[in-house]
């Protein structure tokens, strides 16, 4: 008998088995987002995922023992989502006087997309639901934090300004948000007046904070 051929068959079946069991969970998580687009989170049941997905509730209960747990893994999913359109928005922007203004549109084109409705909708059920919250808002606070430091990496001309950078992030994302449920997309009149004015307040935030600096030495 080969023995480093015998070895090796078992690492092989580990690992594809792995990947059916990636498969599976991706498919589940999928569906959940489905499911939340579709039914809102508060009909989006543990049967009703594990129908839609199609799989068996014994291959269910080993990949998400809970409905806690799909939506877990799948608030995770949406937020890694989430930081990487903005990471690739960004950094397809080029520089220029007019990069604030068009990073501000490519923001808004994101939280315009369905799957960031899925993610409106899990904000207003945590609200409510302390199961969901318990899940939602650490999550929540992970993924500003990640776009804090995505930010930093995309615009260094912000790396002396980090606290005005955070400020920016912050107002920038909560207006957004905001004009979401506003259902301000379907206004753009009003959403453009609304980002031209965020364009403008974050380049006086940026410009007065790098005034400040070169004013006060204690500061440099």
């Amino acid at each position: 008998m080969n023995r480093s051929t015998d070895r090796a068959s078992p690492r092989k079946g580990a690992g594809k088995q792995a990947r059916k069991s990636q498969a599976t969970q991706r498919l589940i998580i999928d569906t959940t987002i489905k499911c939340l687009a579709k039914y809102g989170y508060h009909e989006t049941t543990y049967i009703r995922i594990t129908e839609e997905a199609g799989v068996s509730r014994g291959a269910m209960r080993h990949h998400f023992p809970s409905r806690v747990d799909i939506m877990k893994a799948t608030i995770e999913y949406l937020h890694q989502k989430r930081l990487t359109a903005f990471h690739k928005a960004a950094a397809s922007i080029p520089d220029g006087p007019a990069r604030t203004r068009a990073n501000i549109e490519a923001l808004w084109q994101h939280v315009n997309h369905p799957m960031f409705m899925v993610f409106i909708d899990l904000a207003l059920a945590a609200r409510k639901d302390q199961e969901l919250a318990a899940i939602f808002r650490p999550a929540q606070r992970i993924f500003r934090q990640e776009c804090y430091y995505s930010a930093l990496d995309l615009f260094p001309e912000w790396l002396k300004h980090r606290e005005q950078l955070r400020t920016a992030i912050d107002l920038a994302l909560y207006m957004m948000e905001g004009m979401v449920l506003a259902d301000l997309s379907q206004d753009g009149e009003s959403a453009t007046r609304l980002l031209d004015f965020l364009a403008r307040e974050l380049d006086v935030l940026r410009t007065n904070s790098a005034e400040d600096k070169s004013r006060d030495p204690d500061l440099v």
